[in-house]
């Protein structure tokens, strides 16, 4: 399943036109997707707004028509602006004698009447095409579509008044029983705030040539994918194939990044984690994870550490200083595995991003939106999402951008994690993430796949938590890793 903001909406519609689609023939297969859904209805009523899904609703209304349904069109919006697929179906209404009603406030009462008697009302007013609060006749429209009862509600791909990328009101919003979204599920879809507006969700794809794959529509990680790639442990696995992690992290005045990230590679199943750090996160660490051994950091980073190692995490809590910065770069032109850049790393990767297509190992970078602004500005949250995937080309990178349904990308595909929530918005969650992604990687998996099941996996233990608590503490999240994975596995 795919999901996508407004702006590639706009650009999928586009690349469609530009492929020798005409707007009317998008239309005439968009109702054709729609149609099902409306077929067990005999009196209809479709309310339509002046661009093209107004025409979504125009075209569906002229098919229930010839299929005997009785079927009222309600349309609104300055005549001399309505879009050329709006104008299209208008006429082939007209010529198809299905009622139609062009709306001004003075015939609200008509609609009204109509929507009582109806069975469901269609929702064809603005689709994702809306960027602000609903006006004038519109906003009565959604208030009127609000107060019905007993009379179903659906819409054409977003209720009207719904932010397309947030889920969060515009002002008022048509509640709908079921939402009927085209192509692919639309990004305001991943706020399960949202679900009391839109309903029912209902996908359904249009009859052209597919180019999500080609326009990097985001694929949502789901179940079946977890399953299919998780691995089982094997009878005669011991440590030794499990992996050799190397963590350079933390700092005497971070000493708790260190010690998150260390114990979730060793829950994710590393078989052996060492971390390089100060004495004072050394000391701490044998009674937080005594299943981790240690290596002392020097103020030079001695390049023979990488040695014999799986994969190598760098950044969580290791400062930011000169010396770090140095940690940073000696590793970046040494290291001999997958290589994973997390916390303060990251800010320092940031001012040499040249480092990054020079080194010959995968990387994987872990940014929060802050950090991943400080490896590529961006306007806003739109603009950063189409940008992701562009930097993770650019330099040959896997970039894990953590936040609400968290992107990871390698700059070809693109993936959106179904699984956290907003009590997961503790410190010290990334440092755990940073663990896990780790301990994937020296375990074999591929650098890509150990991003998306670390990643989902994250979230799977702070749903749990998170299901009865206001709060989700990353040290309790991480006990609960191992259970996790071996229900996945076992299920």
């Amino acid at each position: 399943m795919y999901v996508a903001t407004s702006r590639q909406m706009k650009a999928y519609d586009k690349a469609l036109l530009d492929a020798g689609y005409t707007i009317e023939e998008l239309v005439d297969k968009a109702s054709n997707a729609i149609l099902p859904h409306c077929k067990n209805y005999d009196n209809i009523v479709i309310v339509c707004g002046p661009g093209n899904n107004g025409a979504d609703g125009l075209s569906l209304g002229i098919k229930l028509h010839l299929r005997a349904r009785n079927v009222k069109l309600y349309c609104f919006g300055n005549p001399d602006k309505l879009s050329r697929a709006n104008n299209y179906y208008i006429d082939q209404a007209q010529e198809m004698e299905v009622p139609i009603t062009f709306m001004d406030e003075e015939d609200i009462s008509l609609f009204v009447r109509d929507a009582k008697k109806a069975d469901v009302v269609v929702d064809a007013m603005f689709g994702f095409g809306l960027n602000s609060e609903v006006r004038g006749i519109a906003k009565i429209l959604v208030n009127e579509i609000n107060n019905l009862y007993d009379v179903d509600v659906i819409a054409i791909d977003i209720p009207t008044g719904l932010n397309p990328d947030t889920g969060i009101p515009y002002g008022s919003v048509v509640c709908a029983s079921k939402t009927v979204t085209l192509t692919a599920i639309k990004q305001a879809f991943l706020n399960d705030e949202c679900h009391m507006y839109t309903g029912e969700i209902a996908i359904e794809l249009l009859d052209v040539k597919d180019l999500r794959h080609e326009l990097k529509l985001a694929k949502l990680v789901s179940p079946s994918w977890i399953k299919y790639h998780l691995k089982p442990r094997s009878y005669y696995g011991h440590k030794g194939v499990y992996g050799k992690v190397l963590q350079i992290t933390g700092c005497d005045h971070y000493r708790g990044a260190a010690l998150l990230a260390s114990r979730a590679a060793v829950f994710s199943g590393s078989g052996v984690v060492c971390v390089c750090s100060s004495d004072k996160v050394i000391d701490a660490l044998a009674s937080t994870t005594p299943e981790c051994t240690s290596l002392l950091r020097e103020e030079i980073l001695d390049v023979n550490v990488f040695e014999n190692r799986d994969a190598v995490l760098i950044g969580s809590g290791l400062g930011l200083n000169e010396q770090s910065e140095r940690y940073v770069i000696d590793t970046l032109k040494n290291v001999k595995c997958p290589l994973v850049i997390d916390g303060d790393a990251l800010t320092i990767v940031s001012k040499h991003l040249d480092l990054l297509k020079s080194c010959s190992m995968p990387i994987i970078l872990t940014p929060h939106h802050g950090e991943f602004k400080r490896l590529c500005f961006y306007n806003d949250e739109l603009e950063m999402i189409e940008k992701v995937s562009q930097f993770a080309l650019e330099y040959g990178v896997i970039v894990v951008l953590k936040g609400p349904n968290t992107i990871i990308t390698d700059g070809n595909e693109v993936y959106r994690n179904i699984t956290a929530n907003k009590a997961m918005a503790t410190a010290g969650m990334g440092d755990v993430l940073a663990g896990m992604i780790t301990s994937f990687v020296g375990q074999g998996y591929l650098p890509k796949d150990a991003a998306i099941l670390g990643t989902y996996l994250h979230g799977s233990c702070g749903d749990i938590i998170g299901d009865n608590s206001y709060t989700v503490i990353p040290s309790k999240l991480i006990n609960l890793i191992p259970k996790v994975m071996h229900e996945i596995i076992n299920e």
